[in-house]
């Protein structure tokens, strides 16, 4: 699919008036890296930076077989979360790899697209309207341990994924809608033990772990 270099609201309109797919999956995690999605998901979409309101995100989803947790979304009226929309089929890939959720269905006029001038959000929201909304809300929420930790290259995944799309604000907002980072954790970007690593550059490991400074 072709990508357009997205600056306004009209370059929303006119992206959303491109796309074949009718389902939208609001990729919060490692979904918000292009090159993890590409890779392991074969999904060639652009993604665009959103919040999303009504779900929390925290370090909850664990991964019995990964032997890791993994950020995850469960509904709460007063939280908010970044996110991207992802067009793309809910192919049996796609819910491999989100084995450890559930797709549930978000309203439209629950997105906020970011950085877009707020005359915009009424028109690209009716934009938005006709197709259908999904997130992966976490089934059962566990918090980390020391037999599930989360693993350093899988917040690099996800972190690269927001400075990709949304440069270092966004990033700062992923951190800080996120519950739950004290936690115990491995550093593994020498040998990913994440399998879904996204390939990510020691200046943006650099950015990173400025990000991730108490």
């Amino acid at each position: 699919m072709r990508e357009f270099s997205i600056k306004d609201g009209d370059d929303i309109i006119q992206w959303l008036t491109t796309l074949t797919q009718s389902h939208i999956v609001l990729g919060y995690g490692s979904l918000l890296s292009k090159d993890s999605r590409e890779r392991y998901s074969n999904i060639f979409t652009q993604g665009i930076p959103v919040t999303v309101e009504g779900f929390e995100r925290a370090w909850v989803t664990r991964s019995l077989s990964e032997k890791q947790t993994y950020v995850g979304a469960t509904p709460h009226k007063r939280e908010s979360l970044n996110a991207q929309l992802i067009p793309t089929t809910l192919n049996p890939t796609l819910q491999a790899r989100e084995k450890d959720y559930r797709f549930v269905s978000v309203k439209s006029e629950n997105v906020i697209f970011n950085n877009i001038d707020s005359q915009y959000q009424a028109l690209l929201i009716e934009q938005l309207s006709p197709f259908s909304l999904w997130i992966c809300e976490t089934l059962d929420c566990h918090e980390p341990s020391q037999a599930y930790p989360v693993h350093q290259t899988y917040i690099d995944t996800c972190l690269a994924g927001c400075l990709e799309h949304g440069g270092v604000d966004e990033a700062k907002a992923f951190v800080a809608n996120t519950k739950l980072w004290d936690h115990p954790r491995i550093n593994d970007r020498a040998k990913p033990l994440y399998p879904r690593s996204a390939r990510v550059s020691s200046d943006v490991h650099q950015i990173i772990d400025t990000l991730l400074q108490p």
